[in-house]
Formats: structure tokens, C-alpha cells, sequence
């Protein structure tokens, strides 16, 4: 009996980890997996919709059930500076950082900067010479990126997330609480980029932080890294500004690629597929085969080529210093 059943231990799991976990979402959250396995099995469109149904229902009740956790456990420790730090500091604290590699920071430049040049070497060679803009001979250019008023910098810079780069003289949070008091000098330096087409000096630079892409590779290959780069929080919101004067001038003029579904507006991944969806089934209607090519682009916007973008931007009527800001 001990050869064919032998004893052996079995370590329980902690359900303690999750504080804000009840019996009802335990029960709720047995119900779901229940619900997914009958779809796996079944693939009926009917189990899909109450997986799914449930799966909301879920994801919501585990939102609230967190949220009162929470609330209730600052209410209750408003009086303890010590437990109030412990709290937000669960919550705030990022995860700790791998083990410290012998890299340097001329190991990753020198990395990075061969890598890309390895992989533009396998592009052939792209004319530099303005592309024809004969098909958009009839729209009107964008010759000068029009300048904003305090209130719509004031509106963008409230709208920005506020991450923090080592960059900016102050945190970012700190700046858009007093940013009312600093709007005339703000909106005075986007306007002037804006005017002259010239993007600031300081404005260029970016903390470039090698991150790991997994926490478990090993900290000690290069290539398990990828570059993350931090910019100002002005920067942002001067690019913002152009954004929405370049998105609107493309929207307005009809300039945007039929098949475009990313960095446009009411567009998304969920666009795309929907139209190869649709594609697809058009082609099975018609009893014709459909072939799917998927292209997967290594450091797609480090490899992007300036003169070939600066091009394009003319054949579509940007000129003049509007198109100097985006050269500069």
C-alpha cells in the first residue's frame, strides 16, 4: 500500500492574501470558473454571454468590495500617521527593483544603438526627395500651428497623468495644483514654440531607464531589458497641444488611412479586428480563400525613418513652420 499510495504532504493554500475577499465573491468567484469551463467545453455562444456576464458582475463587485476595504481601514487609522503610511505605502510603493547587474549605462547605449543600426542596415534604401501630394492638391496646407489660449493649456494640463520625470524641476502633481498661478508663463512658451516652429532645447531630452521585461529573466543579459524613456511634463503638454491641432487637421481634410485603427480617434485594436472579422466572412460568402499575413516589427518606432516621416507630412500639406516644429 505504501509503494502504490504513499503518504505524501500537501501544503494548503493561504486564501488570506486577498483581506477583502467574502464568502459571497469566494462563492461568486466559483460560480465564474464554473462558467468558463462550461463554455470551453460547450463553445456555445449562450455560455460566452453568461461567462461574460459574470465575469462583469465580478470584476465590479471585487472593485467595490476593495474600495470599502480600504476606506474603512483609512477611517479607522486617520489618528496613526504610522498605519497611514503603511497603507499607502502597500499601495503606492512600486514592486523591488531585480538584483543589480554589473551593466553599465555605456553597456546599454552602445546596445541599443546597434541594435537599431543592425536592423535600418536590412531596409533598402528610401528616396529623400518630398513626396508627391498631387491626390491632396485640393485641401489646404497647414502652414502655421495656430497658438492657444491660457484655458485650453490650462485644460491639457489637468487632463495629463502627473508621472513625475527626473527631468522636471518639481513633481508634476505639485505643478498642475499651482498651475493656474503659472499659466501666462506656461502658455507663453508653447505659444512662442508654436509661433517660431522651434521645439525647446530642454525639451528634447528624455531619462532613458532600462527596464526588465520580465521580472524573472536574468538581470545580467542585455537583451532581457528594453529602454523606457521619461520625458518632461511640459514636453507633454506641448506635444498635446500639437496633437490636437495635427489630429484635427488630418480629421477635418479626410487625411487619415482607411485602415488605420491605432492613434485615432473612436479607433482601436478592437476596430481592426472587427474589419478582418468582417473581411473574412465576406470572403467565406463568396467561397474564396483568405490568406492572413501578421507582422510582428522589431523596435517598430526606433527604426521609423525622420525623412521619410518629415516627407510624408508635406505630401499631406503640413509646410511652412509648421513643418519646421516637427523638423526641429
Amino acid at each position: 500500500m505504501d509503494l502504490l499510495c504513499p503518504l505524501s504532504t500537501i501544503r494548503k493554500k493561504n486564501s488570506s492574501t486577498a483581506p477583502w475577499l467574502s464568502d459571497l465573491l469566494r462563492n461568486n468567484r466559483r460560480e465564474l470558473r464554473s462558467a468558463a469551463r462550461k463554455w470551453k467545453k460547450s463553445k456555445l455562444d449562450t455560455d460566452l454571454i453568461s461567462y461574460r456576464t459574470l465575469l462583469s458582475k465580478f470584476s465590479l463587485d471585487v472593485t467595490s468590495a476593495k474600495t470599502s476595504f480600504y476606506k474603512e481601514k483609512l477611517e479607522t487609522s486617520a489618528q496613526d500617521p504610522r498605519k497611514l503610511h503603511n497603507i499607502f505605502s502597500s499601495l503606492l510603493n512600486p514592486p523591488a527593483p531585480p538584483s543589480p547587474s554589473s551593466l553599465t549605462a555605456e553597456d546599454f547605449a552602445t546596445f541599443y544603438t546597434e541594435k537599431i543600426e543592425r536592423i535600418c542596415q536590412t531596409f533598402t534604401s528610401l528616396p529623400t526627395s518630398p513626396t508627391s501630394h498631387s491626390q491632396h492638391s485640393a485641401i489646404p496646407s497647414l502652414t502655421q500651428l495656430s497658438t492657444v489660449a491660457s484655458e485650453e493649456v490650462l485644460q491639457i494640463t489637468r487632463s495629463c497623468n502627473p508621472t513625475t520625470c527626473p527631468l522636471d524641476p518639481i513633481p508634476s502633481a505639485i505643478l498642475q495644483t499651482i498651475s493656474p498661478d503659472l499659466l501666462p508663463f506656461i502658455t507663453t512658451v508653447i505659444n512662442g514654440s508654436l509661433m517660431s516652429g522651434h521645439v525647446p532645447t530642454a525639451f528634447k531630452k528624455a531619462r532613458v531607464i532600462p527596464i526588465l521585461k520580465k521580472p524573472a529573466l536574468d538581470p545580467s543579459d542585455i537583451s532581457n531589458y528594453r529602454p523606457v524613456s521619461l520625458l518632461s511634463f511640459l514636453s507633454k503638454i506641448l506635444e498635446r497641444v500639437v496633437c490636437n491641432q495635427l489630429s484635427d487637421y488630418l480629421m477635418q481634410n479626410n487625411l487619415h488611412d482607411p485602415n488605420q485603427s491605432g492613434f485615432k480617434a473612436a479607433h482601436s485594436t478592437e476596430t481592426a479586428l472587427l474589419a478582418v472579422t468582417e473581411k473574412l466572412h465576406a470572403a467565406r460568402s463568396a467561397k474564396l480563400s483568405s490568406v492572413l499575413i501578421l507582422l510582428d516589427l522589431s523596435a517598430a518606432f526606433d527604426t521609423v525613418n525622420h525623412k521619410t516621416l518629415l516627407s510624408t507630412l508635406r505630401s499631406l500639406g503640413i509646410c511652412g513652420t509648421a513643418w519646421e516644429w516637427f523638423a526641429s
